[in-house]
């Protein structure tokens, strides 16, 4: 077997999924075997004259400071980074570049690698993309493997920190970004998106979830530059280096001595603009550090190297938003090597390490005085400056301005659930919480506005299904709020004692469930969900379920189950059932057997019968679930609903395989996701379809 393919096989996660999926393919063992080899034929001016003197002096030198030698040799721009920057080149093979620049380039190979791993597990399904787009980008090729730029290394901590943020690992997310602001300082950027993100997506305990992070982030850094904090050298070099005060250079005077600084005003209208959302997806968090990037090379003529700091960022953009072309990437990196190839200090005629050839562009321009090169250069950066601009305007308008109004992302998508007692809305509400986790959902009962507990004398005179025996206004309250991304002080009715709890506190979620009997019964709360589901089985399936129920849990008889159902029967035609028009789906499970001893407990085989609107499209789904011989659907009309019918069997794996074709860029809230099988799992691959269907077409 080969080494890629051993590689790919032995490393699974704890489902099965392949976490190195691009090790499968060719053009990443192209692209690999292509930086290698570019590793040791080339290295720019920087690499070869500043960087691989300063970190093989480090060691040679028996760790004595670098930066004092150099500061006081008058190379002040030797090695404006860090000393965590030193650590991760030397100990990683920078000790002995001087032998040749491939060894420098060991560490920022794996860091590459790093990128493109955090990046397969966020864009899962696109590898293909991401290889095409970020692996074989000859910006980010030249930048590292010709140029020899040191730019991936933050980079690649800063995507690392990501996704830890992402799984909720806040602690080891800290410790990364420590580490990553270590190696340069202009990561110090990212960090208010950081908190607003922990801020935006956390309910309880903001400010300890905030504190314990930054305080891991501030030690990890203060450790690291503690052996050069007290050199005056160091602190010249890596923080009050030439690039530094360019921040300031963009600027208009105003009123005499004062200036308005550009740089700093557009990066707080940024942040201002991610105040906006209530909640901050792994998308937008990525999409506003991309941004923050942008406004320094916008405003700043840029240094080759900086191109690493937005590139993944526009990168995993284009893919993740299908509509985006990715031509304005294309157009924006060969404006990259017009403006870089007509610099003064261009080196793409001097960078292959076996040329002493010291041509340049600028230099022929000057020297024949066709053109002025200056002006050329000029041209070059509107250029550059243009396509960049385009890029962050079109990121804009696609990606943030879009997804100021997207459910599920960025606003709760409130999903109602309806049906009379015992029909199943639990195991509905279940089958959610499977898809999308608990931590994605909050979910809240209609029995908790229950006018009375139980053993009230009221419930002698009306039954729990009529709408006066509950406080349903209450309800229209509650999900206003939490639909707005509010919290709410809420009662819970215990069904174990009949008793209520003390109120709590309910927070909004990206998935927000009611569930209930009368959901849809003022049309003022029905008018709140964004999709509503009405839960109605056949009716000797339900007693059959109900009875069955109510005796294992509730130790009745059956007797006494069927005289309280023909008390309720009158209520139940009149405010439960009259529902269901409302809805845009209702579910309908059905024995495919006679049931000849109704409430005896035995478990049936079932079909499902699913009525919808026709305004969701099942086209595509139904489509490629045709494929499944063991699973049956009959698709028909309506004179206005499309009726589906469901029997056979289908694997858990398959609804898996079905739910990744269509779920697209809401793939971040099914990573720990259970699935069902049969028409549990049919359910569950229906439901988020048109949960997505939903999401994407009324926002």
């Amino acid at each position: 077997m080969a080494l890629k393919d051993s590689l790919y096989f032995s490393l699974k996660d704890k489902k099965g999924v392949f976490k190195l999926e691009i090790l499968r393919y060719k053009v990443f063992w192209f692209g690999l075997a292509l930086k290698i080899a570019l590793s040791f034929l080339f290295a720019g001016q920087f690499l070869k004259e500043a960087f691989i003197p300063f970190v093989t002096y480090f060691f040679q030198s028996g760790f004595s400071n670098p930066y004092e030698y150099f500061y006081n040799a008058g190379a002040a721009d030797a090695f404006p980074y860090p000393p965590f920057m030193l650590y991760f080149l030397g100990f990683l093979g920078g000790f002995a570049a001087n032998l040749t620049p491939f060894l420098i380039r060991i560490p920022l190979l794996l860091a590459d690698v790093g990128i493109l791993l955090v990046l397969s597990r966020l864009l899962r399904g696109k590898a293909v993309k991401l290889l095409k787009y970020y692996w074989l980008s000859p910006v980010l090729i030249y930048i590292t493997y010709i140029h020899g730029q040191l730019d991936v290394v933050p980079i690649a901590f800063l995507l690392a920190s990501s996704y830890l943020l992402f799984k909720k690992k806040n602690v080891y997310s800290a410790l990364i970004l420590g580490l990553g602001i270590a190696t340069k300082t202009n990561l110090v950027l990212v960090i208010p998106f950081y908190i607003l993100y922990i801020w935006k997506n956390n309910n309880e305990k903001k400010l300890a979830k905030l504190a314990v992070p930054a305080l891991i982030t501030l030690l990890v850094f203060f450790l690291l530059n503690l052996p050069y904090i007290d050199s005056e050298s160091y602190l010249k070099m890596v923080y009050a280096n030439r690039e530094q005060p360019k921040v300031w250079n963009a600027s208009f005077s105003m009123m005499g001595a004062l200036n308005y600084y550009i740089i700093p005003s557009v990066y707080l209208i940024l942040l201002a603009t991610a105040t906006r959302f209530k909640r901050i997806s792994k998308d937008l968090f990525l999409i506003f550090i991309g941004f923050s990037f942008s406004v320094l090379l916008i405003f700043i003529p840029p240094q080759p190297g900086w191109y690493f700091w937005i590139l993944p960022f526009f990168v995993y953009f284009a893919i993740r938003e299908n509509k985006f072309s990715f031509l304005p990437i294309l157009i924006l990196q060969f404006a990259f090597f017009v403006y870089f190839a007509l610099t003064p200090d261009s080196d793409y005629f001097y960078v292959f390490l076996f040329s002493e050839s010291t041509f340049t562009l600028y230099g022929f321009f000057e020297e024949n005085q066709w053109i002025s090169p200056d002006v050329l250069a000029s041209l070059a950066l509107t250029f550059l400056q243009t396509c960049l601009l385009l890029n962050v305007y079109w990121i804009y308008k696609w990606g943030i301005k879009k997804n100021l109004e997207k459910k599920i992302k960025n606003k709760p998508f409130l999903v109602g659930i309806g049906g009379d007692s015992g029909v199943g809305k639990s195991t509905l509400t279940e089958l959610l919480t499977n898809l999308f986790g608990a931590h994605n959902m909050t979910i809240i009962r209609g029995d908790d506005m229950h006018r009375w507990e139980r053993g009230h004398d009221k419930w002698e005179e009306i039954t729990h299904l009529s709408p006066k025996a509950n406080h349903l206004h209450e309800d229209i309250r509650h999900l206003k709020a939490l639909k707005d991304g509010k919290k709410v002080l809420r009662r819970f009715y215990d069904h174990g004692t009949g008793k209520f709890k003390e109120p709590s506190k309910v927070y909004p979620n990206k998935i927000t469930v009611f569930e209930g009997l009368h959901p849809f019964y003022i049309s003022a709360k029905r008018n709140l969900f964004d999709l509503k589901i009405f839960v109605e089985p056949e009716e000797n399936l339900r007693l059959h379920w109900k009875i069955s129920r109510d005796i294992v849990k509730r130790d009745y008889t059956k007797e006494k189950v069927l005289y309280q159902l023909k008390l309720r029967e009158e209520d139940s035609t009149k405010y439960i059932r009259s529902q269901a028009p409302f809805a845009d789906v209702k579910i309908a499970f059905y024995s495919v057997e006679d049931i000849d001893d109704i409430g005896n407990g035995k478990v049936l085989e079932l079909a499902l019968r699913i009525e919808l609107e026709t305004n969701i499209d099942t086209s595509n789904l139904l489509y490629n679930l045709h494929e499944y011989q063991t699973l049956q659907i009959v698709h028909d009309y309506g004179v206005s609903n499309q009726v589906l019918d469901i029997k056979g069997t289908i694997s858990s794996s398959d609804i898996k395989e079905e739910m990744e074709r269509f779920i697209g860029d809401y793939d971040e809230f099914t990573e720990d996701a259970v699935f069902e099988k049969d028409l549990n799992g049919f359910l569950q691959l229906f439901l988020i379809y048109c949960i997505v269907f939903k999401a994407q077409n009324n926002s």
